[in-house]
């Protein structure tokens, strides 16, 4: 049997593995391998998923015949540099820095004569302080190679900025950042999928932001979008535009949009699935793709003709929540929730008394449940009714709360 590599071991790598393990002998490469990854594991290896050099050196002493990951950035730029060195189906070293560096993709999007929020890349506060200036008005700063949300914060004056500035430097590799005008309108998410340098759009869909201080992160996405159709094709054209103009030849791709005024622009984007299970779930829920099969055949290179698609399937998203700081004391509904035919999978199982929660400050600490209805309105008929049967209690410093849906 074959061997494939993975990298990358947190939750949302999960339904990879698993499907891999069917097909393949699995090596995993990541820094922890938690017990449930175990049993679909012949090979593995605990490293930094950044050290490319490591894992190359695993997976030719494995002679592995495919290499992939899914769900996560920190991995990309690892999965094309082993692929191009072992010379196995990838998407290339260069592309790989290109979707993975905020930087290199505002540049490249210059070159291509796209539109963007105003931004510029700086390598010290005083560079930041001095665009700032320029600028003026509420600015998001960003680590250019991060992922999950870290370090990005809004800042509304230059004194927030002189004080934000180092928490937002710590998570850049290198020390640069992007400092961007803060845009406040309406946000789109689009998944799409790239074989042999042919690009379609899969699914677009809603973004939906928890009101918390200096926590970007989504506590709904939900699939198709609300908006107009003349909208929703202008997003995913410029989708399309962005993708093929980054030359990708392969792989699932997650982009990121948002409103300001009557102009798309966009955030970010990604070669690899959505997280919190949009690529494993969600895009199946909606066009039938099993993304893992085509992940793994497109890894292997027997992926030779785009897969069948089905028209949008359901109404379908991810419901997210936070647990506030403190430690859980007890749980009611988990059973009963996961017993719904509508929901998917989720991460209830790890919301158990005594799990304790030490900073809110980026979206990896969420948990998730994927939800099915035939309608928007049944959606968020479902979502309520979610919240209700979930009643969790929390010791915090402030006394007893709940969860934190919004």
């Amino acid at each position: 049997m074959n061997t494939i590599l993975i990298i990358g071991a947190g939750d949302f790598q999960l339904p990879l593995v698993q499907r891999a393990a069917q097909r393949y002998e699995v090596a995993l490469a990541a820094p922890v391998i938690g017990k449930r990854f175990q049993p679909y594991l012949t090979h593995s290896l605990l490293t930094d998923v950044r050290n490319k050099r490591e894992i190359l050196r695993f997976a030719r002493d494995l002679e592995v015949c495919g290499v992939i990951t899914d769900q996560t950035d920190i991995a990309v730029r690892s999965v094309a540099y082993v692929a191009q060195e072992l010379g196995l189906p990838g998407i290339g070293y260069e592309t790989s820095c290109l979707f993975t560096d905020k930087g290199l993709m505002r540049e490249k999007m210059a070159q291509l004569g796209i539109p963007q929020l105003p931004n510029h890349t700086v390598h010290s506060l005083q560079e930041a302080e001095a665009y700032y200036a320029q600028l003026g008005g509420s600015v998001i700063i960003k680590p250019l190679d991060t992922q999950g949300s870290r370090g990005v914060q809004k800042c509304t004056d230059l004194a927030e900025l002189r004080e934000k500035y180092p928490e937002t430097n710590r998570w850049s590799s290198d020390g640069s950042i992007i400092v961007e005008r803060f845009a406040t309108g309406r946000e789109f998410v689009v998944e799409g999928l790239a074989l042999n340098g042919t690009f379609c759009n899969l699914i677009c869909g809603d973004t939906h932001y928890f009101d918390l201080p200096d926590v970007f992160a989504a506590k709904q996405r939900i699939f198709p979008t609300t908006a107009d159709g003349a909208l929703a094709e202008r997003v995913c054209e410029l989708n399309t535009r962005i993708i093929t103009g980054f030359g990708l030849k392969q792989g699932i791709t997650h982009s990121e949009f948002i409103m300001d005024g009557d102009q798309v622009y966009l955030m970010e984007t990604a070669a690899r699935g959505g997280g919190v299970y949009i690529s494993s779930d969600l895009i199946s829920l909606s066009t039938g793709l099993s993304t893992e099969d085509f992940l793994l055949d497109m890894a292997e290179g027997i992926c030779t003709a785009p897969p069948a698609l089905l028209p949008q399937q359901c109404v379908c998203g991810y419901m997210a929540f936070f647990i506030p700081v403190g430690t859980v004391r007890s749980v009611q509904g988990v059973a009963g929730v996961q017993a719904l035919p509508w929901v998917h999978r989720n991460q209830l199982d790890e919301l158990t008394p005594g799990y304790t929660v030490t900073a809110n400050t980026d979206k990896t600490s969420r948990l998730a449940i994927i939800v099915s209805a035939a309608s928007h309105q049944e959606l968020h008929q479902r979502m309520e009714l979610v919240q209700n049967l979930l009643q969790v209690e929390v010791e915090t410093e402030s006394g007893t709360q709940g969860l934190i849906w919004a």
